[in-house]
């Protein structure tokens, strides 16, 4: 009877152990991300640091020079730009594979249950099993080199560029649209519509899209930050033509370190934005679908 008692003295030791474990692992973590982070943004505020262990001269001077400098404005429209148009393909061509896809699944139309779905998981999983590097050299020889002179029209770069981005961009679309839908519980949404006399597209058009609107947008920025980010495929696709930011950025590293932090910094900054945006966005269709169901 005593020892029913007593409490539970080693659980607790134990739970305390693993909390400190996590905890640590958790700090190395964040130093290994934040310490890099602010060496940069230090090496980009001063004018010099190769003579002591601390840096001289704190300026703005070169995160001036990049906002004002011409050949950076230039590489990040259009780094901005073709960003977009490959967000854009991916978040269309990803909502109408994914979204059949699942409501389908959800409601048991498929004849085998989930086939459907299961082959888009296995897609979402080619970006990350395929290398840049290989794509960009591949689209390369298909659109441009020896198999592109045979082609009646040859296609531009920038457009080629686009098309290979895209697809790297379908796991953060397919994923985020999948965890939507059964969040939102899609599958009752359109039974219910039923049971109203609605038809299955007033449904999808009057209240799936609309609730699915912050996961779409959400989507789009994610892939727009992924696509804007993407450097083997930009520098071997149109780092002789067309500068983009990444290629730009490598550029500048060789030739003037703090030019290049400050350019580094400017476009984390950005990328923060539009990824604090994206995080916005997802609270908002968390919200909205809580406020659906309670309805």
């Amino acid at each position: 009877m005593n020892r029913v008692n007593q409490p539970d003295t080693g659980g607790r030791m134990r739970q305390r152990g693993v909390w400190k474990f996590s905890s640590l692992a958790l700090l190395v973590l964040a130093g290994l991300v934040l310490v890099p982070m602010a060496t940069l943004l230090l090496y980009a505020m001063s004018e010099r640091w190769d003579r002591h262990w601390w840096p001289e001269s704190p300026t703005l001077e070169w995160l001036s020079d990049a906002v004002r400098n011409p050949r950076v404005q230039a590489a990040a429209a259009r780094t901005a730009g073709l960003a977009l148009c490959s967000a854009v393909l991916a978040l269309v061509c990803g909502a109408l594979a994914t979204l059949p896809a699942v409501l389908s699944t959800q409601l048991e139309r498929e004849h085998r249950r989930g086939g459907l779905v299961r082959l888009l998981d296995a897609a979402a999983l080619l970006p990350f099993a395929i290398a840049p590097v290989v794509m960009a050299i591949s689209a390369l020889e298909l659109f441009v080199g020896r198999w592109g002179q045979w082609s009646p029209l040859p296609l531009p770069l920038p457009l080629v560029y686009v098309a290979v981005v895209a697809p790297t961009l379908f796991p953060l679309v397919h994923k985020t649209l999948q965890s939507a839908l059964h969040q939102l519980q899609a599958a009752s949404l359109i039974e219910a519509g039923r049971t109203l006399g609605a038809s299955d597209g007033q449904v999808l058009r009057q209240v799936l899209l609309p609730l699915l609107a912050p996961s779409l947008l959400a989507a789009l920025m994610l892939a727009w930050v992924s696509a804007a980010m993407e450097f083997a495929i930009a520098n071997l696709l149109l780092g002789g033509e067309q500068e983009l930011l990444q290629p730009l950025m490598n550029s500048l590293r060789n030739v003037n370190g703090h030019q290049a932090a400050a350019l580094m910094v400017l476009t984390l900054v950005g990328m923060a934005a539009l990824m604090a945006l994206a995080g916005l966005m997802n609270a908002w269709r968390q919200a909205a679908g809580a406020s659906a169901h309670s309805k």
